[in-house]
């Protein structure tokens, strides 16, 4: 007995390994545990902190007011442009990524009529939206500057241009009986309507097929006293719209090479601002064009679609284009908002 009682004494002054790290190990163990109990009695704290917050707090009352209609009147903007009425493209020739005719760019013209109708009826729900305002930036016909054109065109420029003049006077009269305003601005000069073998500057949009699309629309609508269309036969053109003043022009002024010329309307953008700079009533908010078949929002300029999308030239080169225009609303106060990419 006394021999198991001076073993025990020796052990506890010179433990065994084993013992060592059984005794470690459960002093590991009371730790975390302690810490675990503080932790939790920590969140118990925080618990009943927030429960006696709670119970004093009182919810906060919302005054819901459901907003009324606004009443500054609202411009509908419609960019109107590369209609390239007349050209044929066969699905065939570019490998099912377009097709293109005079019968489907009437049928993309009404569906693009009927959509512009209706996101003005829905907008009337919180805006009130008296006037639609279309700003046309040219190339309406295919025209005949290439040779290719001019055998595959499914007829002549001239006829070309007076079918699309009444396919533009009738969508002007479509738009009529759903605005108390509907203004157009028709730029005319452009690259594919021209009658000379290189681009013209001087009497460029009077010498142009585009003039005499916009002159028949015209007078298609010459009747209707809420319809009033503007011919701009000339470079560019000033088009005012509420606080916004954009300017217009085709875009084949601007030079590219396979897709979106930044650069080239960015520099465009700071020519016109300069050769603007200290004239009174001709300054711009914005450059509008089309041309590029694609359309982009900028923050100084914007280019529009095409209602011909991808055509054998375009396949050729290995772009793509859908063919769609574009929408926006102009607030008085607050400027654009809504911009719409209709795709045809």
């Amino acid at each position: 007995m006394k021999r198991m009682k001076e073993l025990d004494v020796l052990n506890e002054a010179d433990p065994s390994s084993d013992v060592r790290f059984l005794r470690g190990r459960i002093a590991e163990l009371e730790a975390d545990l302690l810490q675990q109990k503080k932790a939790t009695g920590e969140a118990m704290e925080i618990s009943r902190a927030i429960a006696a917050a709670v119970r004093v707090a009182s919810p906060r009352k919302v005054n819901f007011k459901p907003v009324a209609r606004s009443e500054s009147p609202c411009v509908h903007v419609l960019h109107l442009t590369d209609i390239h009425y007349g050209m044929v493209t066969q699905r065939d020739e570019v490998d099912g990524f377009g097709e293109y005719s005079p019968e489907i760019a009437e049928s993309r013209i009404d569906a693009l009529t009927r959509a512009i109708i209706d996101k003005t009826i829905a907008q009337r729900h919180g805006y009130n939206v008296p006037k639609l305002h279309i700003i046309g930036t040219a190339d309406y016909i295919s025209g005949d500057i290439h040779q290719e054109l001019q055998v595959t065109n499914a007829f002549p420029a001239p006829v070309q241009a007076v079918r699309c003049g009444y396919l533009l006077g009738g969508m002007l009269a479509a738009f009529a009986p759903h605005f108390k305003a509907v203004d157009a601005d028709m730029v005319t000069l452009d690259n594919h309507g021209r009658l000379t073998r290189k681009p013209q500057s001087a009497q460029g949009g009077m010498n142009n097929w585009g003039y005499v699309v916009a002159e028949v629309a015209r007078q298609h609508v010459a009747a209707l006293p809420n319809v009033t269309v503007r011919i701009h036969s000339k470079p560019s053109a000033l088009v005012r719209v509420e606080g916004e003043a954009y300017l217009a022009f085709h875009g084949h002024q601007i030079k590219a090479w396979a897709g979106i010329p930044y650069y080239g309307l960015d520099r465009r953008t700071a020519m016109e601002a300069v050769k603007r700079m200290g004239l009174p009533d001709v300054g711009f908010t914005k450059l509008l064009s089309g041309h590029l078949h694609h359309a982009v929002d900028g923050v100084y300029w914007r280019t529009g679609g095409s209602v011909s999308g991808t055509d054998a030239h375009d396949h050729n080169c290995g772009r793509k284009s859908k063919p769609h225009q574009m929408s926006w609303f102009v607030h008085p106060k607050h400027g654009e908002f809504d911009f719409t990419r209709w795709w045809l």
